[in-house]
């Protein structure tokens, strides 16, 4: 999952001479930014943490805030660890745990205890603001997903009430349970199956 290209699905197909019509890209057109922008993900690192924290921030409300010491702990015991990068620049990052890590979090207990080791938690996944809506983090999801079909399951605790409860549920996960957390707010646990 660290290396590669990840390009997002159903992305128009630009043919050369001889392969039919060449579709121009209108020279606004958002819609294809992601696609024209090479989108790498790539193992995070510790010169990373300050970029990570910064995009961390602009998800208030969707994440938990981290601070440095958190984020380096969660960056050594996590499964993957992983920076997005469009044109060498951090645009997001993503953090995933399998059972028998350290991580010390609520939903992770929860999953371990409904879904024992066959889960990999998607802990959280943070696109730049000025990224999102563009096919980023499908991308990258689908990336997560591969990495995930050993353990026959994604799983992921988002925030009731925000635009990521339909994202998911777009992607085929489906809420397993609620866990209040101690600040008083409420997410939804959902889980998908990966079969073949």
């Amino acid at each position: 999952m660290h290396d590669g290209q990840v390009i997002p699905k159903g992305s128009p197909r630009f043919r050369g001479p001889g392969q039919g019509a060449a579709r121009e890209t209108p020279p606004d057109a958002n819609v294809y930014r992601a696609i024209l922008i090479t989108v790498k993900l790539r193992p995070m690192t510790a010169a990373d943490l300050g970029a990570v924290l910064a995009l961390n921030g602009t998800a208030e409300g969707l994440v938990e805030p981290l601070s440095a010491d958190r984020l380096d702990w969660l960056r050594l015991i996590a499964s993957h660890a992983v920076v997005v990068d469009l044109d060498d620049v951090p645009a997001g990052f993503v953090l995933t745990f399998t059972p028998g890590s350290a991580y010390d979090g609520l939903a992770f207990e929860t999953f371990t205890r409904t879904y024992a080791d066959r889960f990999l938690l998607v802990e959280r996944i943070v696109v730049a603001a000025e990224h999102r809506r563009t096919g980023i983090a499908s991308a990258v999801y689908r990336a997560i997903e591969r990495a995930a079909k050993p353990f026959d399951r994604a799983v992921a605790s988002v925030p009731t009430d925000t635009p990521a409860i339909s994202f998911h549920n777009a992607r085929g996960y489906v809420e397993v349970g609620k866990q209040r957390l101690p600040n008083g707010t409420t997410t939804a646990l959902l889980s998908k199956e990966l079969s073949d």
